[in-house]
């Protein structure tokens, strides 16, 4: 149940898309700024492409993880609260992060940072939820199109911001400023806002995970095959395009298009009109977008590389916003509706964290990017042919938002 400062249906609205706006702009950067600098990073620390790649593959696996104890941690705390501790240890991590004396501690402020992220982005979902359970794809697109503008600006500002600075460290650290102002931000949220002590039901069946489920498995399967590819070219998109000179754009800039055109279309995918309870088509046509751009990437490199990055963009994109809404569809009450985003979240970060690790692997013990491009090009097609496998939703689920 939401309670709400006599605050009227359209300031709320307006003070919740600006609130979130700028604590999701927050949330992305100290991921995001990694892959335009990582050659100098792996320079400095003398790290592996498998090492390196950890420095992305660590923050998807405690969005995972953490997933499953937001939960009781919204219960035990409060979401505002764990809100701003989430984000004071995001911000004192990245700038501890740019100070890392050796591997070992940048990998463990990478990890604190990690959860940071993780308890706060889902407990902004469950925010959501309580308040806006009425529009969660346009609350979503908006969350999510917030999440890529901050890492369009991490991807376009990173490189610069080391090179004039003439250190990696500080394109790295500078990132814990936003945070600042996302604190800021949710304080002012939680003036306008208050979210009562949530209604803990006694049945303890209502509280699994629903890990018996089949359209659950495949709901999960079809976002962590979608994230697998996203995140691999976070990590990995900038030093390819260095190493493939295939653009005459510079990296940092390659990589900002793709965050940007993918902002663009997670925010567009929300205001879509369609059928709720069936958004296979959406699906379908996501995945043939990304396939097109993957492709291109994986076996015609050289033709049109501004093009692919655009199509890549506009499919994953899109497919984000439409996969945080299906566990929506197929839940019938709003704390079903929580589990199975858990678990959606879970299952799924774990198998993203695997596309930054496997990407840099094949690097390493192949000599060139081209059969890791083919892989994540494979990865889509199994995301497609997941789609028509999904179950149209009941026409009266409730609607409310994902974590």
């Amino acid at each position: 149940m939401a309670i709400t400062r006599n605050l009227s249906s359209s300031q709320q609205a307006i003070t919740a898309v600006i609130g979130l706006l700028i604590l999701s702009i927050a949330l992305r950067p100290p991921i995001i700024s990694v892959g335009p600098i990582l050659l100098l990073i792996q320079q400095h620390f003398q790290l592996s492409y498998t090492q390196a790649a950890l420095l992305t593959s660590i923050p998807d696996v405690c969005m995972g993880v953490f997933a499953l104890v937001v939960p009781s941690l919204a219960r035990r705390f409060g979401i505002d609260r764990s809100v701003l501790v989430a984000l004071t240890l995001l911000g004192a991590s990245t700038l501890l992060r740019a100070l890392s004396p050796n591997a070992f501690f940048l990998l463990g402020s990478t990890f604190f940072a990690s959860v940071g992220i993780a308890v706060a982005g889902a407990m902004t979902g469950a925010w959501i939820k309580t308040h806006f359970a009425q529009r969660p794809a346009l609350f979503m697109g908006l969350y999510a199109g917030g999440l890529s503008l901050g890492a369009t600006l991490a991807a376009v500002c990173s490189a610069p911001i080391a090179e004039l600075a003439q250190d990696w460290r500080v394109g790295a650290g500078i990132w814990s400023v936003l945070c600042l102002t996302a604190i800021a931000s949710w304080v002012w949220m939680a003036r306008r806002f208050a979210t009562s002590a949530p209604v803990v039901k006694s049945s303890h069946q209502s509280k699994r995970l629903p890990w018996g489920n089949p359209q659950a498995w495949l709901i999960a399967l079809n976002f962590g095959a979608g994230q697998f590819v996203v995140y691999a070219l976070f990590a990995w998109m900038a030093p390819a395009s260095v190493e493939a000179a295939t653009s005459s754009v510079s990296p940092g800039i390659l990589l900002g298009i793709f965050t940007a055109v993918f902002a663009v279309a997670s925010v567009g995918a929300g205001l879509i009109p369609g059928k709720a309870h069936d958004r296979r088509g959406l699906l379908g046509l996501s995945a043939l977008l990304a396939l097109l751009g993957l492709g291109g990437m994986a076996f015609l490199p050289a033709y049109w590389p501004m093009l692919y990055v655009v199509l890549a963009a506009i499919g994953l994109g899109m497919g984000f916003t439409v996969a945080m809404t299906l566990p929506l569809d197929h839940a019938s009450t709003s704390e079903q509706a929580g589990l199975w985003t858990v678990f959606m979240l879970f299952i799924g970060y774990l198998i993203a964290a695997l596309g930054p690790l496997f990407f840099g692997a094949l690097r390493e013990y192949t000599g060139h990017y081209g059969p890791a491009y083919t892989l994540l090009f494979a990865v889509l097609l199994l995301m497609l042919g997941i789609t028509p496998l999904l179950r149209v939703a009941p026409a009266a689920s409730p609607q409310v938002s994902a974590a």
